[in-house]
């Protein structure tokens, strides 16, 4: 039976263990932790990792874990269950998005997949956690390479002064502590993993779903040919469909970059791990919503059939709405508006909506109708999916999120700009 170790947890056949994975030392002493289980069957087959809350006040996931852990029968699986109740314990503490040691958002951070990013600087660790002897010896080497420039192009003095400083400018020399963290996990994850869902909550008025990632390649590295994208994507577009949920396919693949989208949990083990893997929306955020929480347990076991490491028929969803089905859908943020308003939706969650339907009054503070405003229509036919939180808008904020028709191929080649 294959063996998972994660820090000092080890796996049992038959049996679920439970402990934690060691990731910072705080200044002050004390040590942040991640919590971990470990599920595993009585019979050998594929790995699969669930994560949680790497958005502090995103709670649904881990009502999720908690649900299929304690519910799931070892004895019918076949393989491994290793889930992360919070990725994020930091910011689930003081019940904000971000930890409150690193202000970025924790769910960009992950390795980065690209291989046109400018990587002429090897980045290295600066935590006291997870410094290596390796990682000292890069400052030596930086500086080694410096004065070999010196003495093989015959730079001068001013020349070489810039180069030494070239260490203390080069950002990615200097990682977020957050992003040490998350390389880290990934390489742990990479050791073990054959899947992996990422659960998340989106806004308050959203329908649960699921964020399906473009698979990109680059044509020039004989591990990401055209064929091995094509593979990757079949694969994770049938786990998507196994789920259950409404899939809405992510952005363009420039706009995928520029967002740092492939930074993800979910991005990152698709784009960089290369292995099946997907976010799942689960509705509103701050609180836990049952209904949703048992359709998502539901749908983890729908996967784990499609991924015969469960018996079953995959069953449908129930409790929650689903739309666009047997449809190719992506997002936009749409409409908007034009001028500071205060809104009156005039359309609900899951609605299908087409070009010229009203879909929210703009008024002003005392109630009127706003003069060249008034009625915000869609220029576009789709799904509404979620909806901008509260009432006030600013010029340019979108309303809602609309899922529309998309033809774009999901397998593509990674942008070089």
């Amino acid at each position: 039976m294959k063996k998972i170790t994660i820090g000092n947890l080890l796996s049992e056949p038959g049996k679920r263990v439970y402990g934690y994975l060691d990731i910072l030392e705080h200044p002050v002493g004390t040590v942040e932790r991640l919590p971990v289980i470990i599920a595993q069957g009585a019979n050998e087959g594929p790995t699969f990792w669930l994560t949680a809350n790497i958005h502090g006040d995103e709670y649904t996931g881990i009502s999720v874990i908690h649900k299929v852990i304690n519910t799931i029968d070892l004895s019918k699986l076949k393989g491994t269950i290793v889930a992360i109740p919070t990725l994020n314990p930091a910011g689930s503490r003081v019940c904000q998005r971000y930890p409150y040691y690193d202000r970025k958002d924790p769910n960009r951070l992950f390795p980065d997949g690209n291989p046109f990013k400018d990587k002429t600087l090897k980045s290295f660790d600066v935590s006291k956690v997870l410094r290596s002897e390796e990682d000292e010896n890069l400052v030596d080497e930086i500086s080694i390479r410096t004065k070999s420039q010196v003495e093989i192009m015959g730079i001068s003095e001013d020349d070489e002064i810039d180069n030494l400083y070239e260490k203390f400018e080069a950002d990615n020399l200097y990682p977020s502590i957050q992003e040490i963290i998350f390389k880290r996990l990934f390489a742990i994850i990479k050791e073990s993993a054959d899947y992996l869902l990422d659960l998340h909550n989106a806004f308050l008025k959203s329908i649960p779903f699921v964020f399906l990632d473009r698979v990109l390649y680059n044509p020039e590295s004989e591990d990401q040919t055209l064929e091995e994208a094509t593979a990757l994507f079949k694969l994770t577009e049938e786990m998507a469909k196994a789920f259950g949920l409404t899939i809405v396919r992510e952005a363009l693949p420039e706009k995928y970059i520029s967002k740092k989208l492939h930074r993800s949990t979910s991005g990152a083990a698709l784009n960089y791990l290369r292995i099946p893997s997907y976010t799942v929306e689960l509705g509103m955020y701050l609180d836990v919503e049952p209904e949703v929480v048992d359709a998502a347990t539901t749908g983890i076991f729908n996967v784990l059939s499609w991924a015969k490491m469960l018996p079953g028929e995959i069953k449908k969803l129930t409790g929650v709405r689903v739309v666009a089905e047997n449809e190719s859908v992506r997002y936009l943020g749409h409409p908007r508006t034009s001028k500071s308003a205060i809104i009156e939706l005039k359309v609900e969650k899951g609605d299908y909506v087409k070009k010229g339907d009203v879909i929210a009054i703009a008024r002003d503070i005392f109630g009127r109708e706003i003069p060249d405003v008034g009625e915000i229509k869609t220029e576009v036919d789709g799904y509404i999916f979620m909806f901008n939180e509260g009432i006030i808008r600013y010029p340019n904020e979108e309303i809602c999120w609309i899922a529309i028709k998309d033809n774009h191929l999901m397998i593509d080649k990674w942008p070089k700009n």
